[in-house]
């Protein structure tokens, strides 16, 4: 996936501020702008984003290490924080949140996109699915979603080199990473990642239509 196809979501509760940093990441990723806790955590809820810059100190009643809080719990993709605070206080909680960085402000152009390059190129995982004696890798991003058909499950890639294994469902929900493998009905699990909309109980994959059961 080149980097221009990976989105940023920018949370920064200064409009300049905000404004200043899209444009540093236009040339080289998709960015959007959310500036509170709220806005945020609605587009997230909504939208696949790759990595997320959060201004700690947002305004209103939650703050950035909110938002981070509710990524590590909800979503699990990288995030990088912006700070102008320093002290060992704020340091302290930084840390405890694992973000994959943390930039002081006033952040300068080449280090907030070294930064964002080093987090997503750390996140594209290969994961392994071992059936019997075989061992099958993926990568997370080309997953699109698996299909069950009685005893065999087919995985459909990206690359459109799909896999027919002799597996269940419900071994790949405990094998797949869970934040790119989302159980919707009794015979399919969806990569989040590629969810193009959902509308009602319908869930939209490239040409592909799905329905969402309520047990899922």
């Amino acid at each position: 996936m080149s980097d221009y196809n990976r989105r940023i979501l920018i949370v920064e509760d200064e409009v300049l501020i905000a404004f200043s940093i899209k444009k540093m990441l236009d040339k080289d990723f998709f960015s959007e702008i959310a500036h509170d806790y709220e806005e945020a955590r609605i587009l997230l809820s909504h939208k696949p984003f790759d990595l997320v810059l959060i201004d700690i100190s947002l305004s209103g009643h939650k703050t950035g290490l909110d938002l981070a809080n509710f990524i590590n719990t909800n979503i699990s993709i990288p995030f990088i924080f912006t700070t102008a605070l320093t002290d060992p206080g704020t340091l302290e909680k930084i840390t405890n949140l694992r973000p994959s960085a943390y930039l002081s402000k006033p952040v300068e152009s080449v280090n907030l996109i070294t930064a964002i390059k080093l987090a997503l190129a750390n996140e594209d995982t290969i994961f392994k699915i071992e059936i019997g004696k075989q061992i099958y890798y993926f990568q997370a991003k080309d997953f699109l979603f698996a299909e069950a058909d009685h005893v065999y499950v087919e995985i459909h890639l990206k690359s459109g080199k799909n896999q027919i294994l002799r597996t269940t469902m419900t071994y790949l929900e405990e094998v797949f990473p869970s934040k790119h493998f989302k159980r919707i009905n009794r015979s399919v699990g969806v990569n989040p990642y590629h969810i193009s909309k959902i509308v009602n109980d319908k869930l939209f994959i490239e040409d592909r239509v799905f329905k969402i059961s309520k047990k899922f």
